[in-house]
């Protein structure tokens, strides 16, 4: 059962003026267009996709990443994001889904991977969707994601710096690389790579986990 956060996270971005504007808004000026396209080097180095593998991607949104795996299953709640992401790449299978409650077996993938995805999830809802994830996960599979690192000033600026700009973006939650180590024990997952991105202020964790107790 999904939680009131991870609910209104959901319809959050439902919302068209959120869909509409989601690339534009990521890519607005030279500093965020180089942020991202650094993202995307480090977690398609994380995912390191071959050609046996059956990757799923959670929360696919616009398809920034999606478009870069060829054959993949991507799933997300917004049937607007949908569209764009099969535009952008016409092998992936496209999904309309929760990821707290997919439509698929138990051991489909070997790779789950979502980006800039699950640092809107509080740790209750973050340890349900690690949940969910093994579930569909094959024994010995792996688990790429990331997560804003904790920083009172990067939280501090951040929450200004929306109201001004009127950016879009749902509420973010800030882990250590010992909390997110601490949650991913508890469900059966072991860190075996770590990459950092530094941020003007704050920095961004990613991580390759791989799935050690089914």
């Amino acid at each position: 059962m999904k939680s009131k956060n991870a609910e209104k996270f959901t319809d959050y971005y439902r919302q068209r003026r959120v869909t509409g504007t989601y690339d534009a808004q990521r890519e607005g000026n030279k500093y965020r267009k180089i942020k991202r396209a650094v993202e995307l080097k480090y977690f398609l180095e994380l995912i390191d996709k071959q050609n046996e593998d059956r990757v799923l991607e959670l929360g696919c949104s616009s398809g920034f990443l999606t478009k870069h795996l060829g054959k993949v299953t991507a799933i997300d709640t917004s049937e607007g994001m949908l569209e764009i992401t099969k535009k952008k790449n016409p092998l992936a299978t496209c999904v309309a889904g929760d990821m707290f409650s997919m439509p698929f077996k138990e051991g489909r993938f070997n790779k789950v991977v979502t980006m800039r995805v699950w640092n809107h999830l509080d740790e209750s809802d973050l340890k349900r969707a690690i949940r969910e994830s093994k579930r569909v996960l094959k024994n010995n599979g792996y688990l790429i994601f990331d997560a804003e690192e904790k920083s009172f000033l990067r939280r501090f600026i951040g929450f200004f710096y929306q109201r001004i700009f009127r950016t879009t973006g749902y509420k973010i939650y800030q882990y250590s690389l010992k909390d997110l180590k601490r949650i991913l024990g508890s469900e059966g997952f072991k860190i075996e790579k770590v990459k950092i991105i530094n941020h003007r202020i704050g920095r961004q964790i990613l991580m390759r986990n791989k799935l050690v107790e089914k």
